[in-house]
């Protein structure tokens, strides 16, 4: 079972990654980035960030996924453990 806070803060991690996906195609979706040679401060900016906020989230993400695998593999050790002992 997943604690509350848990499923809380995996979604907020998604959404943030959603948010860096968002930030960093603003300039294309919004098109203010008009001549392709040179990006514009404002491009680079938000492309910076949006790619800060996506690695964050990511790797937010997957160590999330480790410690679950993690506490999977202890919780399954330990049953092991308890079913040996219980025969």
């Amino acid at each position: 079972m997943i604690p509350t806070q848990t499923k809380a803060a995996c979604v907020t991690t998604f959404i943030a990654f959603l948010a860096g996906i968002g930030l960093f195609l603003a300039p294309f979706i919004v098109d203010y980035q008009n001549d392709w040679k040179t990006l514009i401060d404002a491009t680079k900016s938000a492309m910076w960030t949006g790619s800060a906020l996506i690695g964050i989230a990511t790797l937010t993400l997957l160590l999330f996924l480790a410690f679950a695998l993690r506490d999977a593999d202890h919780e399954a050790r330990r049953r092991l453990i308890d079913e040996s002992v219980g025969e």
